[in-house]
């Protein structure tokens, strides 16, 4: 699958459209528009669209299933990583560049290949947390020091699958940040990726505390 992304941040509007094409037949997957005035989110599904301010319908959660189950849809997240590794695209300088991370760090979480490597901690987090790290925090992010307490607690809030990676351009470093914190008590508590502000996007892509979309 060839994935095509269209990332705009203009006045008053961000939004991310991907797209795909496959043996000459093209598939629209998901578009994502956030509108300022209105402080309003919407999520487009097989051209339907849905608003996070809305409850989670029964129709929507069967369109987001029907994407999230599409065996051309699967290679999203590791399409994702690359972007994120290769382009480094500063997300918090771009709401259309942090959707994108965003779904990709939620998708990329539930690979086969990461959960067998659920027990390793990538060395770029340990560099920002201890009593004397080696590396500071940007973007308003911030340390932990007992580094023992933050694995045990899985490295939540530092922009990651867990700590077995740190995606360091959607925050700017691998530190503690409030909306990676909020997404990962989503996404890891009692029901985990099936709180319904984390399986239907919300959680994700909007902070549904706030009431605004995520940034660091």
């Amino acid at each position: 699958m060839k994935y095509s992304l269209d990332l705009q941040d203009k006045e008053g509007v961000s939004t991310l459209d991907v797209s795909g094409q496959k043996g000459g037949e093209k598939f629209n997957f998901l578009e994502i528009a956030h509108q300022v005035n209105s402080n309003n989110l919407y999520l487009t599904l097989q051209d339907k669209t849905f608003s996070v301010k809305d409850e989670n319908s029964a129709e929507e959660s069967v369109k987001l299933e029907e994407l999230l189950t599409n065996p051309n849809f699967s290679s999203f997240s590791t399409a994702v990583q690359q972007v994120h590794d290769k382009l480094k695209l500063p997300g918090w300088k771009s709401p259309s560049t942090m959707f994108l991370y965003r779904i990709g760090m939620s998708l990329h979480h539930n690979l086969p290949s990461l959960q067998r490597e659920e027990e390793t901690v990538d060395e770029d987090i340990l560099d920002y947390h201890g009593w004397f790290p080696e590396k500071e925090c940007q973007q308003n992010g911030w340390k932990y020091n007992d580094v023992d307490d933050l694995i045990k607690k899985r490295c939540t809030g530092t922009c990651g699958p867990k700590c077995m990676m740190c995606w360091q351009w959607v925050c700017g470093d691998c530190c503690v940040h409030t909306g990676c914190l909020r997404h990962d008590k989503f996404c890891r508590g009692p029901y985990g990726k099936f709180h319904k502000d984390c399986v239907t996007f919300r959680g994700v892509l909007w902070d549904t505390i706030t009431d605004t979309p995520y940034d660091c």
